[in-house]
């Protein structure tokens, strides 16, 4: 027959276990964070930036296309969030970050990213790019190189040869496009989500992307557009980049690959069915899965 003490110690030894878990998962919980707020990176430019997740993890960075918000990578935060440290941001002159009259080149909002790093002190940070983001991400390169990063994904679009690669007729779309857009902001929005989205957006998701993407004046809007296409050629930063890279293109569009392997001896693709140009709203399962196949196979580890 087992003595008082022995039966004690029977007891206390699962309370124990439990007590131990409940602890463990509490320090986990209490890991994971996420933040809505504003970073100043210069003397003029305030960035808004949504970070979550565990701050010890692998840092991903991510930035939109134009003229939209870190909200548009809600998908990825949720997914990514328990694994790594994602950092999204509302670059210069759109959503709630500065807004400027001058200075909304790549080549700024690189030297902003790079102020970013900085800033908050992440340590050898993946970036992620999509559209417009994909020539921020290529300025970031051409001016300082890959020693602040330990990896690079570009999302659905290709790098800017500037306007000595002026394709006549994609250029006379933009320009007439653009009077359109200068008058009638919210109507030329709505009319371009469904070649953004392949899916359709809820009434709710359209209204809060559209009104997100109407904090950047016409005027920005148009500018930045022109200096996307049409500014400097971004392709030199091809020659600076030695750290892993990986391309994902919607499966609408798989030639956008092509430019990247020719000239990048590092960079994988990845093609999502199933997804127009906004491959990772589309299909986030999909694009998460790629993109934690990337972080796990082929980047090393920030420490």
């Amino acid at each position: 027959m087992a003595t008082p003490n022995q039966r004690s110690v029977a007891l206390i030894k699962p309370l124990a276990l439990v007590i131990a878990l409940l602890l463990s998962n509490l320090v986990f919980a209490l890991s994971i964070s996420q933040t809505d707020k504003l970073v100043k990176v210069s003397d003029e430019v305030t960035l808004r930036v949504i970070e979550a997740g565990l701050v010890d993890a692998q840092t991903i960075v991510l930035i939109p296309g134009w003229p939209l918000t870190a909200d548009i990578w809600n998908k990825q935060i949720a997914a990514l969030q328990n694994q790594y440290h994602v950092v999204a941001i509302d670059p210069r002159s759109q959503g709630s970050s500065t807004i400027l009259n001058h200075s909304n080149s790549p080549d700024d909002r690189a030297t902003d990213i790079a102020n970013l790093i900085s800033k908050l002190k992440l340590q050898k940070p993946v970036i992620v790019g999509w559209s417009q983001g994909v020539q921020d991400v290529a300025a970031f390169v051409l001016a300082n190189g890959t020693e602040q990063i330990s990896g690079i994904v570009f999302v659905d679009a290709l790098v800017s040869g500037g306007a000595a690669k002026l394709d006549c007729k994609e250029t006379a779309m933009t320009f007439g496009r653009m009077p359109v857009y200068v008058k009638y902001q919210r109507e030329y929005l709505e009319g371009m989500m469904p070649y953004i989205f392949n899916k359709p957006l809820s009434p709710d998701e359209l209204n809060t992307i559209v009104t997100s993407a109407m904090h950047t004046p016409t005027s920005i809007g148009v500018a930045n557009l022109m200096l996307d296409f049409y500014g400097n050629d971004y392709r030199p930063s091809f020659k600076r980049i030695n750290v892993p890279t990986l391309l994902i293109v919607a499966g609408t569009a798989p030639d956008k690959n092509e430019q990247l392997q020719q000239q990048i001896p590092n960079v994988t693709t990845e093609v999502i069915e199933g997804a127009g140009h906004a491959v990772f709203y589309d299909e986030p399962e999909k694009f998460n899965a790629a993109l934690v196949k990337f972080l796990k196979e082929r980047v090393a580890t920030k420490k």
